[in-house]
């Protein structure tokens, strides 16, 4: 059954405005049911992009009918060509209402009369990109093909190379819509798929092209190509495998490596060979390239855990004043940061092999002139984990020629104030267990190891121990922070009991401490806020019988006692109390008595001069003598700065002390020096 005349003419109608909005017949458009046939019987989407349309189905030009006859928006069948022109036919066997559409210059009455729907002047007209009609090979209203421009979104295809710079749809047969991510420049790019002015488009690689440098993947934009350049290791960009910018890492860009500070993944990265993951993988000195935060990033104000505790790195190093050519640590040296040294030395505790082997391949280094000025001290470092003179009772005992308590034995009774935290059980040497975690002894400043000790830790750590004049160039005042005393508990001076050492500055007058009967206190003094002489403990309720290093601070907890003189608008810490610190000023010891030192290491070797010690023992207990080892004489001394939590008064006036290079004590550590650059 065939449609009625008003059915056919709204189909037609309808057919016409799908291809007015598509540009081709769909699958929806409609069929005449008394249609049984034809190229598209399958019912499916038909037209020139795809199957050419049957009789009765929507049309809007020849090439879209399998019978080259579109009339009035509908393909027609058509009768035998007799080779006449004859009926309504246009031109011989074409035109008309029967005959298929007239090739280009055949006769014309209107424009379905043509197969490029273009009648003018009575003549069939050949396509044009421009004669607003789908025709020819054009995929698109005058677009498309081989002639006619690209088209635009939503307008036919047959493949990519008929769309503007967008991706054909070629299962639809539409130009997509432009993107990010279709393999093509377009939209605001500057490159394929990167580059431009849309944040969350990816940046484009090395010689894609590019506007700017903000185009391109980290690397810059060549101002005469206009595409990104390869990385360089003088860019100015973290790049390649730099782990920083322009140092760190390998190839391409083979960077330098980097200063201090300065990211990094790995010690290769590092000009020090040191990369903290303690400071946040950056490079460092290697005393603080370790894991670690107790006495690596730990320096500062207030305690660890205490709220408004703001810390950064003990390694930090400041460019002195007018001996530009050094940098002086802002810091004492942490228990921790020596921690480090001594496990690089590893479970043998062969100080004495690093030292040597040191001192063979930097013969102009501080440690080397220090060795070749005073040979006997060579012999002196520790070559074995344990034993007298061992790594272990170098940093817990009292192994100088003192007779008695020097305060780094931790024996009950003994108040003692040794901050280094043995890994080994202190029973090995009689000693009790350490009431504090190691993680609080490591943030204190390091005390009781030797001079010479502190010595080869500056060496390894890429610097060497200050000298006076060091010290001269950030103290220039009465106090470093100026002229006047700025009083306790400003700083960490004779923090002890009353009378401790010998020493009475905890009386002021106002605030004295409870006194043994008897006892007065003397004028003068420092006030103490009524603490009976100790206004500095951390941590608090510790049995100081058994431990007195909480009266030690961690270097930076005193904010006040700073350098006037700054460097980069930082200034230095603890130069005035906390400890006296030992400088490289070694000199022959005037006072005979200091100049000896009795190695009980080994038994004497044939014809040496032989010594004794007295072991320091519990007050109370019997001497115990020791003996016989090897006497060493020429035994130098080392300078000495600043003033002691205990009380013990140095100063800046003669770097002179006539302490020797093999002095332990609770109240004397260091800090090093080293060249400004690299840094």
């Amino acid at each position: 059954m065939s449609m009625s005349v008003s059915a056919r003419t709204a189909a037609i109608a309808f057919a016409l405005l799908s291809v007015l909005v598509t540009g081709c017949p769909t699958a929806s458009d409609p069929v005449d049911p008394g249609d049984d046939g034809g190229a598209d019987a399958d019912n499916g989407p038909c037209g020139r992009l795809t199957t050419p349309c049957r009789a009765g189905r929507p049309c809007e030009g020849s090439p879209d009918c399998a019978s080259g006859l579109c009339r009035d928006g509908t393909c027609n069948d058509i009768d035998p060509a007799d080779g006449e022109k004859n009926g309504d036919e246009t031109d011989i066997d074409c035109g008309g209402t029967k005959a298929p559409a007239c090739a280009d210059g055949k006769a014309c009455a209107i424009a379905s009369d043509c197969t490029s729907s273009v009648c003018k002047a009575g003549l069939c007209q050949a396509p044009s990109p421009t004669d607003g009609v789908r025709n020819g090979d054009e995929t698109g209203l005058d677009c498309g093909g081989t002639k006619a421009p690209k088209c635009k979104t939503g307008q036919g295809c047959l493949a990519d190379g008929d769309c503007d710079k967008v991706r054909c749809d070629t299962a639809a047969k539409i130009c997509k819509a432009p993107a990010h991510d279709d393999g093509i420049k377009n939209l605001d790019e500057t490159g394929i798929d990167c580059g431009g002015p849309t944040t969350t488009v990816k940046r484009c690689p090395t010689g894609e092209t590019c506007v700017a440098t903000s185009d391109c993947d980290k690397a810059l934009c060549n101002d005469a190509t206009k595409v990104c350049d390869p990385p360089t290791k003088v860019d100015g960009i973290k790049n390649g495998t730099e782990s920083d910018i322009d140092c760190g890492g390998g190839a391409p860009t083979n960077a330098p490596k980097c200063a201090i500070d300065k990211a990094c993944t790995a010690s290769t990265d590092c000009t020090t060979g040191g990369c903290s993951g303690g400071l946040g993988k950056k490079c460092s000195p290697l005393s603080c390239a370790t894991a670690e935060i107790a006495g690596i990033n730990s320096c500062g104000a207030n305690e660890t855990g205490q709220a408004g505790a703001v810390h950064e790195s003990c390694c930090k190093s400041l460019v002195l004043p007018t001996r530009t050519t050094r940098r002086m640590d802002k810091y004492e040296i942490t228990a921790g940061r020596f921690r480090s040294f001594l496990t690089s030395i590893g479970a043998t505790g062969n100080v004495r092999k690093w030292v040597a082997d040191y001192v063979t391949a930097n013969p102009t280094s501080q440690l080397a002139k220090m060795i070749a000025s005073f040979p006997v001290l060579a012999n002196l470092y520790p070559a074995t984990a344990h034993g007298q003179l061992s790594l272990a009772a170098h940093m817990s005992l009292d192994i100088d020629n003192y007779d008695g308590i020097r305060g780094c034995a931790n024996y009950d009774g003994s108040y003692s104030a040794n901050t280094y935290w043995m890994d080994y059980d202190p029973m090995d040497f009689g000693l009790p267990k350490r009431p504090l975690p190691r993680s609080v002894s490591d943030e204190k400043s390091m005390n009781c190891a030797m001079p010479i000790m502190f010595a080869a830790f500056c060496a390894w750590d890429g610097g060497e121990m200050p000298v006076y004049d060091d010290y001269l160039d950030v103290w220039t005042q009465a106090y470093p922070w100026g002229p006047n005393n700025t009083n306790r508990p400003t700083y960490n001076w004779c923090n002890g009991t009353f009378k401790n050492g010998g020493f009475q500055c905890q009386c002021d007058g106002v605030n004295n401490p409870t006194l043994p009967p008897g006892e007065t206190c003397p004028a003068g003094g420092f006030a103490t806020n009524g603490e009976k002489g100790v206004f500095y403990e951390f941590p608090i309720a510790t049995d100081r019988s058994k431990d007195n290093e909480p009266l030690i601070a961690a270097p930076g907890r005193f904010q006040t006692d700073i350098s006037a003189l700054k460097s980069g608008g930082e200034s230095w810490f603890d130069l005035y109390a906390n400890l006296a610190e030992y400088t490289a000023d070694f000199a022959p010891n005037p006072n005979a008595a200091l100049n000896n030192f009795c190695d009980l290491s080994a038994a004497p070797a044939a014809g040496a001069t032989t010594c004794t010690r007295k072991e320091p023992v519990p007050p109370g207990s019997p001497p115990i003598i020791k003996g016989p080892g090897t006497s060493y004489t020429g035994i130098p001394q080392v300078g000495m700065v600043g003033q002691t939590w205990e009380g013990h008064q140095y100063g800046k006036t003669n770097k002179a002390s006539n302490t020797p290079a093999t002095f332990q004590y609770g109240k004397f550590g260091a800090r090093c020096v080293r060249p400004s650059t690299p840094y």
